[in-house]
């Protein structure tokens, strides 16, 4: 353990000996942790390992199987191999995955960089991310120790963004073919992405289009800026530019708003031109007179103009070809494409969305101040949950007991239960999940047994039901990781081997060993399996503060 106290007792130089020892403390560490992934990695070879548990040659559906998390020329590994591994290392299993990955990618791919890191030379995070440069740009094994042999002497030579772009410069030259292919490619890419919400219930939106379709997007939210500036709105352009997005986002809003802008816009031009009819702007009366040539048979006028002409006998207008489409006559920009469409109900017109907004009775009453939570976004103010429901169709859901639903015999889980469950346990109930999402399995605790084979009655209850991601419903299943539900809500996981850690709604909590063993043993035993809150073996809940 750092001695905190011991620093108020250095001077300038014992302060710079002692960063430099930390350094390489540091590396040494990094250094370690990536030795000790690529050595899980090798005790979990398939083919030994299957075969060392007569698992070879089984393939059902569900089961363990063999994945390569590294690229090419790396070894197989195990599927499951990371979970663990992961879960000691205090992480999730996808970022064990990658650490094992880049691991042997270093070994077998970047051999210079590996040993780089093993001597302590090399920063561990930056040699894994010559390894993702190398892997995404697809290059072989081959390639791959070319562009290290060519970079490896640099990493501490050159300022990183520098070295970046030198291995970046290697890579193209190690497969040019390859490399006019990305730019091929990242050419026809098209897409529309959002990024993490902020805090303050901000999102970013991100797209690659068509250059004419961006440019005329982006005019039309100028447009729009400018219509609701002309309508009062003082916000600074750029969040007024923000709002369009929102309002073209509903198109008959949009269209609205457009069309009464235009309205005005004509209202203006017609009154300026009645103006100029009846003398009242700045043309001169006596001025005019003289231009009609009415009473001067040898004016211009009369020449240019015939009493008898009309339209029927005005020339025939030239087509021209449309130089911005392909003959379909639809351009970027056409105003005909915001003619007024037939009469239909407005609502039919709205995205079909379903938004869960949860809100503390007393945030609701409140209503300024409160603090509301917004699924897939998080948490937000009050005021910002009521902007989120603008313009749509709100259902105002009672508040559901989830203490109080009732257990059923059936295999399947009922609407309302299933509800009750991601509101106890929003994320995976699996060690350092990640996934908040509602498209998770349902997942029993104890097996279900149809009661036609003897099962008990009530087996999907609240007390026995946990919602899993697919990955980690595999693990419990075939993947020798065992859990327990001491109580609703409390789940306590066993690793393979004999690691615990108890997840619950404030998070995950790593079980020290001996109190986890001895928990364990009393829950396989049937000892009261509801304890009370200060027993100091099955308080799972509090465990973790247990030294």
């Amino acid at each position: 353990m750092f001695e905190m106290g011991g620093v108020d007792e250095l001077d300038q130089a014992g302060v710079l000996a002692a960063l430099a020892s930390n350094r390489v403390a540091r590396l040494e560490a990094e250094a370690r942790e990536l030795v000790l992934a690529v050595a899980w990695a090798d005790l979990h070879n398939p083919d030994a390992d299957l075969a060392g548990r007569g698992l070879e040659g089984v393939v059902l559906p569900g089961t363990e199987g063999v994945v390569r998390h590294g690229a090419d020329g790396t070894p197989p590994v195990l599927e499951f191999a990371a979970a663990e591994f992961a879960s000691v290392n205090g992480m999730h299993p996808a970022a064990g995955e990658n650490l094992i990955g880049d691991g042997l990618d270093l070994r077998h791919r970047h051999p210079g960089s590996w040993a780089g890191v093993c001597a302590g030379m090399v920063r561990a995070w930056q040699a894994r991310k010559v390894t993702h440069l190398t892997a995404t740009a697809g290059l072989s094994r081959d390639q791959a120790r070319w562009v290290d042999a060519q970079v490896v002497a640099y990493y501490n030579a050159l300022p990183w963004v520098r070295f970046v772009k030198l291995v970046e410069a290697k890579i193209i030259e190690a497969d040019p073919a390859a490399a006019r292919e990305r730019e091929r490619a990242a050419a026809l890419e098209q897409f529309v992405r959002t990024g993490q919400c902020n805090e303050y219930g901000l999102k970013t939106v991100v797209a690659k289009a068509a250059a004419g379709d961006v440019i005329f997007f982006v005019a039309m939210c100028d447009r729009i800026a400018a219509v609701l500036l002309q309508n009062g709105d003082t916000d600074p352009v750029d969040v007024r530019r923000a709002k369009a997005v929102g309002i073209l986002a509903t198109p008959t809003r949009a269209q609205r708003l457009l069309d009464d802008a235009a309205t005005l816009d004509s209202d203006d031009s017609s009154d300026d031109a009645d103006d100029a009819a009846d003398g009242s702007g700045d043309t001169d009366a006596e001025d005019s007179d003289e231009a009609e040539g009415v009473d001067d048979p040898g004016s211009v006028g009369e020449q240019d103009v015939h009493p008898s002409q009309n339209d029927a006998d005005d020339p025939t207008p030239q087509t021209h070809p449309c130089p911005t489409c392909a003959g379909d006559g639809v351009v970027a920009g056409d105003p005909s494409l915001f003619r007024r469409p037939a009469r239909v109900d407005p609502g039919k017109l709205l995205p079909a969305a379903t938004l869960y907004v949860h809100l503390s009775q007393a945030g609701f009453e409140a209503g300024t101040g409160g603090v509301a939570r917004v699924e897939g976004v998080g948490p937000v103010t009050v005021e910002q949950a009521c902007a989120f429901l603008a313009h749509t169709h709100v259902t105002i859901r009672p508040v559901l007991d989830v203490a109080g639903q009732v257990p059923v015999d059936g295999y399947e889980t009922p609407a309302e239960l299933r509800e009750a469950l991601q509101l106890r346990n929003p994320a995976c109930v699996f060690p350092w999940a990640t996934n908040t999402g509602r498209r998770k399995d349902g997942d029993h605790t104890i097996p279900y047994l149809s009661p036609d084979k003897g099962g008990p009655p009530g087996q999907t209850s609240a007390a026995n039901l946990g919602l899993l991601a697919r990955f980690a419903h595999r693990l419990k299943t075939h993947g020798r990781w065992r859990l327990r539900q001491p109580r609703p809500g409390v789940f306590f996981w066993r690793s393979p081997h004999g690691y615990y850690y108890t997840v619950d709604h404030t998070g995950t909590h790593p079980v020290p060993k001996t109190i986890g063993d001895a928990a364990w043993t009393s829950l396989n035993t049937g000892i009261d399996v509801h304890p009370a809150a200060d027993d100091p073996v099955l308080d799972y809940e509090t465990s973790h503060q247990v030294a």
